[in-house]
C-alpha cells in the first residue's frame, strides 16, 4: 500500500484524466475513479488510519471543482490527523502538503474564502 501523499498524487492524476474527458469538471465522488478503474479501492485508504477498504480515508472537496479554479483550492484531505498530528492535503495544482492541524484549518478556511469569491458553496471541515 502506498503512503497517503503518493495515493493523493495518484488520485489527482486520475482526476485530471477524468476532467479532460468531462469538460474540465471533477468527478462527483472519488469512488467514481475506482468504478472507472482509474485507481483502486486501496488508493482511497490511508494505512495510518482506521478506515476499511471500500471506504475512503479522504474528505473530497472536489465535487464542484473544474480545471480553471485557483491552485490554492483543496481537492481532498485526510479525515484525521493520523500522521503525528498532521494531515495530508491535496491541492488543485496537484501538490500534496502535510501541515500540522492549525495550518490545516487555515488551508480549509482559505479554500472556503476562495469558494465564496468564485461563487461556489463553502464546505465544512
Amino acid at each position: 500500500m502506498a503512503h497517503c501523499d503518493e495515493s493523493l498524487r495518484k488520485i489527482f492524476g486520475a482526476i485530471r484524466v477524468y476532467a479532460q474527458a468531462n469538460g474540465g469538471r471533477y468527478p462527483a465522488r472519488l469512488e467514481e475513479l475506482v468504478e472507472a478503474e482509474a485507481i483502486t479501492a486501496w488508493d482511497l485508504v490511508c494505512s495510518a488510519g482506521s478506515v476499511p477498504i471500500g471506504k475512503s480515508s479522504y474528505v473530497y472537496r472536489g465535487s464542484d471543482l473544474y480545471e480553471e479554479v485557483p491552485k490554492e483550492m483543496v481537492v481532498a484531505y485526510d479525515i484525521g490527523p493520523w500522521h503525528k498530528g498532521r494531515r495530508n492535503i491535496l491541492f488543485v495544482n496537484g501538490e500534496v502538503k502535510r501541515p500540522p492541524e492549525r495550518q490545516f484549518d487555515r488551508a480549509i478556511s482559505k479554500d472556503n474564502q476562495i469558494r465564496s469569491e468564485i461563487g461556489l458553496e463553502e464546505k465544512g471541515f
